[in-house]
């Protein structure tokens, strides 16, 4: 996986309102942007344990700010009809996409445990065959948010979403041992470490 560039996000690929989020106070382009991790309150609980949220409401942060959107549907962030190429062991057409939703794996593992590769090969399964299908639970949920935050950010097509997502499963499907194995974690963990 290659570092990402000087600027990951142009606010003129965003959908208008997202970029409509930003209008008030904008974000460094240079920084990266994540979906917020919604906690219960930590004074209250030893451990962080996760909130309840509406996926559809998303909080972004670039660590410092934070700017709020509504999300109806991944459906209706879809843009254009373009076909993907072939997604390979090594799929470069995408890499900033993958970077960004593997940086949301890692955020998710780091507050609540390493996810097994079972439940991440589930998630993107679930987001690739119906992207707004019922929820199957907080990852999933916060999966969805990540989701939504490359189509508002990157004009891609149906197709497109879905050869990502399926690379994605195909990824957990390879590292999978056991029904309780976290190899696709462990193996994100060394790649963005040695791409930093």
């Amino acid at each position: 996986m290659q570092k990402p560039p000087d600027t990951f996000f142009s606010i003129a690929d965003f959908v208008p309102d997202l970029r409509a989020a930003f209008a008030e106070r904008p974000f460094n382009p240079k920084k990266l942007l994540l979906a917020a991790i919604p906690v219960k309150d930590p004074d209250e609980h030893r451990a962080f344990v996760p909130a309840g949220m509406d996926r559809r409401s998303v909080s972004l942060t670039d660590g410092n700010e934070f700017w709020f959107w509504e999300v109806d549907s991944l459906r209706a962030l879809f843009r254009g009809d373009k076909l993907p190429p072939v997604l390979g062991d090594h799929p470069a057409a995408y890499n900033d996409c993958f970077m960004l939703l593997d940086l949301h794996v890692l955020e998710i593992s780091k507050f609540f445990g390493e996810r097994r590769d079972t439940e991440m090969k589930e998630v993107y399964s679930a987001l690739r065959r119906r992207p707004d299908g019922r929820s199957l639970g907080f990852v999933h949920d916060y999966m969805w948010q990540a989701a939504a935050l490359i189509l508002g950010t990157r004009p891609l097509s149906q197709a497109e979403f879905e050869a990502i997502m399926a690379r994605l499963e195909r990824s957990c499907r390879t590292f999978e041992l056991g029904p309780s194995s976290r190899n696709y974690v462990a193996a994100l963990r060394s790649t963005l470490g040695r791409a930093r």
